[in-house]
């Protein structure tokens, strides 16, 4: 369960460090701004998975501190 936490902590981590709601587009290294192309719809997605994944890692925080207290 721990693993799966420390898991969710790095995509989101990764998933913040992708999001640019600045930017015009999700990737400024290199050539890849052509591939990464951010569309409104991509950030709003982008965006949502962010939330998904802390509203995951609150819940398993909940979770393995009610399991260590048992």
């Amino acid at each position: 369960m721990k693993l799966i936490w420390y898991l969710i902590s790095l995509i989101i981590i990764c998933l913040i460090l992708i999001n640019n709601p600045k930017g015009t587009n999700l990737g400024s290294f290199g050539n890849q701004g052509s591939i990464l192309n951010a569309t409104r719809s991509n950030q709003k997605t982008l965006q949502i998975l962010i939330v998904v994944n802390i509203f995951c890692f609150f819940l398993l925080t909940i979770l393995l501190l009610l399991y260590s207290l048992a």
